[in-house]
């Protein structure tokens, strides 16, 4: 995978959407943004945080049918975690379509969220989607949410906009 084949993207981060690193940002739960998978195959949710030695969160990947629109049931994905230098995990399934993140400060968790898991409803593929990042253990975490759309499914020189 190129440079060149990514989008990056990251929100303002706020207590209601993960974006740039805050203070407590999973505090009474909080999402990503909203990413459209119509120009390319796979996201990748970069959540990441330096202080909170216990606090913890539970990873859920939401599709939705449009901006706005209504929530199925959680999809499938993939998550990694680095937890020290050049310390990362294997690519795992979260069971049952949702995973728990481990206590420590300086966390990145990498959640992959692939286009072939968005579901068909009533004859209309889902082609939106966000992770739902609900706070486990209420102990503050400073720190926020990047994504990278990869895998394009048209080669362009410049990337639209993939969020809402």
């Amino acid at each position: 995978m190129y440079s060149d084949d990514m989008h990056f993207v990251m929100p303002t981060g706020s207590t209601a959407l993960a974006g740039g690193a805050i203070a407590d940002f999973t505090a009474g739960g909080t999402i990503t943004d909203t990413v459209c998978f119509k120009k390319y195959k796979t996201a990748y949710f970069v959540v990441h945080w330096g202080v909170g030695t216990t606090g913890r969160i539970t990873a859920t990947a939401i599709p939705i049918s449009a901006v706005g629109g209504s929530t199925t049931t959680a999809i499938p994905f993939q998550y990694k975690r680095v937890s020290s230098t050049e310390t990362n995990t294997a690519w795992t399934w979260a069971t049952s379509n949702t995973m728990d993140t481990t206590a420590g400060s300086e966390q990145v968790y990498v959640y992959k969220v692939s286009a072939d898991d968005l579901p068909l409803v009533s004859g209309v593929k889902y082609e939106y989607a966000y992770m739902n990042l609900a706070e486990k253990a209420d102990d503050p975490l400073l720190g926020g949410c990047i994504i990278i759309m990869a895998d394009p499914r048209i080669a362009e020189a410049t990337s639209d906009a993939v969020t809402t």
